[in-house]
């Protein structure tokens, strides 16, 4: 009992130190901090000034939240009491495909809400490869990765040499799982994003175009303290046109569509603070 109470002593205590660390960081992390603004008000989302700054500073409190629950639900959603925290809204095709013995699945994901929750839940139902970027460090990206993966959830850096890994996960039956709401500097396509073009990874659409896997776009909100609905679409797909660029680039458009749709139903929880929109008109 005594035990019961300090972990949840110090998953108060973890959790308001994270509000504390969003405030000073939206305080102090200036370059960030107007970054957020102005993609809120380029992206139409808030319309005034003040009206941008107490989003963005929201989502700072999101993403701070994020980091620390992550850490606390690390060794929960280990255990048979997992769903107290998370629970599955999926549409019944996707519901069927995520718990199909030995069925590949691709799943397009964004920094909605808690990612590594989402990723770490869906683990415990089917294997996941989760696909990341790397840290700059080499000894903070090992610390980072041994903290992000799991028994059956394993991390694959984005920039690994082995073009036909990811093929091979989806022939074994599991989940491969990647990030679509960065900005792409290679392997990628032009879509619009709340109007305005963005180069965006275009890995999520070729590997279905290839191996015919499902693709589903999947994200979770959370809903109160180390609390979180995980949500899902799909299967995607978009009518084959005998052009495998413009096929690509279809499908992406469709998944980042319900990325935009998401981002908007629940604007506080997106995270508004990286450049999404780097593009360039090609000359």
């Amino acid at each position: 009992m005594l035990g019961g109470w300090a972990g949840r002593a110090g998953s108060a205590a973890l959790i308001g130190a994270a509000e504390v660390a969003a405030f000073g960081a939206f305080a102090v992390w200036r370059h960030r901090r107007r970054l957020a603004i102005d993609n809120i008000l380029r992206a139409g989302v808030r319309s005034d000034r003040p009206a941008a700054q107490r989003l963005a500073q929201a989502s700072f409190r999101t993403f701070a939240l994020m980091v620390a629950e992550s850490v606390i639900l690390r060794g929960r959603l280990s255990t048979g009491d997992w769903g107290r925290h998370v629970q599955f809204r999926l549409t019944s095709e996707a519901d069927a495909l995520l718990r199909a013995p030995g069925v590949g699945l691709l799943v397009a994901s964004a920094h909605i809400g808690n990612w590594e929750v989402a990723a770490r839940a869906a683990s415990l139902i089917k294997p996941v490869c989760a696909v990341y970027r790397p840290f700059g460090g080499a000894w903070v990206d090992r610390a980072i990765h041994h903290v992000r993966s799991g028994s059956n959830l394993r991390l694959v850096s984005r920039l690994d040499p082995d073009p036909m890994r990811f093929i091979r996960t989806l022939a074994s039956g599991e989940i491969v799982a990647l990030m679509v709401d960065q900005h792409a500097s290679k392997g990628r396509v032009e879509v619009e994003f709340f109007g305005r073009p963005a180069w965006t990874t275009r890995t999520p659409a070729m590997l279905h175009l290839a191996t015919r896997a499902p693709l589903l776009v999947a994200w979770a909100i959370r809903t109160g303290p180390l609390c979180y609905v995980i949500e899902a679409v799909g299967p995607m797909d978009v009518p084959r046109t005998g052009d495998r660029e413009e096929d690509a680039r279809a499908l992406t458009q469709a998944v980042t569509d319900v990325v935009e749709r998401v981002a908007r139903q629940y604007p506080e929880q997106y995270l508004w603070g990286h450049r999404r929109w780097k593009w360039r008109p090609a000359s």
